[in-house]
């Protein structure tokens, strides 16, 4: 159970093992909400990601089962995807990418291959 520190909103800004007087008295649970999503903030819903990331992340196999679905789509949207140095969540090829991978390895694995670099 962490000591909870709070800033002037009342919302906390720091965790510690031990009370820390005058700082952090408040103790609260591990599975206290507040203390869950202080230690797991949410992965910000808009980033760019390079465009080669995706591919390093995937196995030789999977590789040659996107590149062969990819293949299929118009030139166009091909040649811009090619142009392209990063992806980002905001732009309508991101959509398209995560749609291939869904479809052609899975739902779970796409969300993986997209996940922000580290």
């Amino acid at each position: 159970m962490p000591y909870v520190m709070r800033d002037a909103d009342g919302d906390i800004a720091g965790l510690f093992e031990q009370l820390q007087e005058g700082r952090a008295e408040e103790l609260l649970p591990d599975d206290a909400a507040e203390v869950v999503a202080f230690v797991n903030p949410p992965i910000s819903a808009v980033y760019t990601i390079g465009k080669s990331t995706p591919w390093r992340r995937m196995s030789d196999e999977e590789v040659a089962d996107v590149d062969a679905a990819m293949q299929t789509a118009p030139l166009k949207q091909r040649r811009i995807y090619e142009a392209a140095s990063y992806i980002s969540t905001e732009d309508e090829l991101f959509s398209t990418l995560k749609a291939v991978l869904s479809t052609v390895l899975s739902p779970s694995r796409a969300d993986e291959l997209l996940a922000p670099e580290a």
